[in-house]
């Protein structure tokens, strides 16, 4: 509902009793019906769209959780292989292929990891 309408629907209101005195109650009378029908067509729309829009929401976030659980039980794997004691936390001691496969996980979830945690 934007303002323009709400304008124009007023001018041809105020126009309509001004050419038509004797009836200007009755043209009073429709456009508050018009506009209440126009204003639960407006919400009923708004609404319809917010629920469908936190609905999609819902799915991805439940999508993005069952692929983050897929990427930790990866990374789980790639730290047993190339630290399995954890003792590994300065980032120039990491061994190439220890980096390259982290890099590479972290590239094939990259999308869900953003919505998930934000960008980098």
């Amino acid at each position: 509902m934007n303002r323009t309408r709400i304008l124009i629907g007023l001018l041809v209101m105020v126009i309509l009793m001004h050419l038509f005195p004797e009836k200007a109650g009755d043209i009073e009378k429709v456009a508050i019906v018009g506009g209440g029908l126009y204003f639960l067509a407006w919400a009923a729309v708004r609404f319809l769209a917010q629920h469908k829009r936190r609905a999609a929401e819902a799915a991805q976030s439940a999508a993005d959780e069952a692929e983050y659980q897929v990427y930790k039980r990866e990374l789980d794997v790639i730290r047993a292989t190339y630290d399995p004691v954890r003792d590994l936390n300065d980032p120039t001691s990491i061994s190439p292929e220890y980096q390259a496969a982290l890099s590479a996980l972290h590239d094939k979830h990259q999308d869900m990891l953003t919505r998930k945690f934000g960008p980098r």
